[in-house]
């Protein structure tokens, strides 16, 4: 049993699920996406040059 059930990890959902759970609150989140905050995210890129 959850407190909240929150669809969409986005950057407001993330943030509410966030603060919920330092209350002290049970939180379910769903989003089709595989990471949290919408598009905000960040991402590491290995760039290769051709000029090394």
């Amino acid at each position: 049993m959850y407190n909240y059930l929150i669809i969409g990890a986005g950057l407001y959902g993330a943030v509410f699920a966030q603060q919920a759970k330092a209350a002290g609150k049970s939180v379910l989140v769903i989003d089709k996406r595989d990471h949290i905050a919408g598009n905000v995210y960040t991402e590491k890129v290995e760039i290769f040059s051709a000029h090394n």
